[in-house]
């Protein structure tokens, strides 16, 4: 049941622009980078790559608030979510048809970027692009729950609007700022992963200090995900499709 139903909203964004821009917009800003790496000589390869997957982690929570937004936008208009309320036999089904179709496209767009960028940029192995690639994309799980309920619960506008204000947080936390409190803001996840691998890489002698990071990070990413899906599960079941600002 879950499967149909992921296939038709799948097909439901086939000629809508959230299908093409997971493609178009990691294309685009990873060409840019290889580009400028490519004109720009500079032999400190940790910081260009630490450079590129920071920018991708930074943008990434606006490029939710939107493709969230414009999810949501198209059940609104097509019959004010009543088929996802009233069109399957078990609501949950609809509301994790949406959020899992999120999710396997922004594990399609991760991979293409970096995928991309790999092939480009060859000093790192393998092993580390792809590490990076699940770190990303588990970092952005809460995010993809968190924009969902705002989409439906207060309208495109608002998950967009909290999209950017997440792009700002994020950019702060890979401050100073954020050395102590990161592993309880969600929008500094994946950066901090990314950060945290690529020290213990560069820095062998901080390795172990950068693994217990990364390990205190992930456990609160994990548990905060799973438990966001939960509450959202419990929320949609109750909510009937009206917006707060109607």
């Amino acid at each position: 049941m879950l499967g149909r139903c992921m296939c038709s909203d799948f097909y439901k964004i086939k000629r809508t622009p959230v299908l093409w821009l997971h493609v178009a917009i990691p294309l685009l800003g990873t060409f840019a980078f290889l580009g400028y790496y490519h004109i720009v000589p500079d032999n400190h390869q940790f910081s260009r790559i630490s450079g590129f997957l920071e920018v991708l982690c930074i943008v990434f929570p606006a490029l939710i608030g939107l493709f969230c937004g414009l999810m949501a936008a198209q059940e609104e208009q097509a019959g004010g979510y009543q088929f996802m309320l009233t069109g399957t036999k078990s609501r949950a089904t609809a509301y994790l048809s949406k959020l899992f179709l999120l999710l396997l496209l922004s594990a399609f767009s991760i991979a293409l970027a970096i995928g991309v960028f790999a092939i480009g940029y060859t000093t790192i192995s393998i092993p580390f692009y792809l590490r990076a690639t699940f770190a990303i994309w588990g970092g952005t799980v809460f995010l993809y729950v968190l924009h969902l309920f705002v989409s439906f619960r207060f309208g495109r506008g608002a998950s967009i609007g909290l999209g950017i204000f997440g792009c700002l947080i994020s950019a702060l936390m890979l401050t100073g700022l954020g050395d102590s409190i990161w592993q309880w803001v969600p929008w500094s996840w994946n950066a901090r992963f990314c950060d945290n691998m690529i020290l213990a890489m560069q820095t062998p002698s901080a390795a172990a200090l950068a693994t217990a990071n990364i390990q205190t990070g992930a456990i609160i990413c994990t548990a905060a995900s799973i438990l966001s899906i939960a509450a959202s599960l419990l929320w949609f079941r109750c909510w009937n499709g009206a917006k707060s600002n109607e």
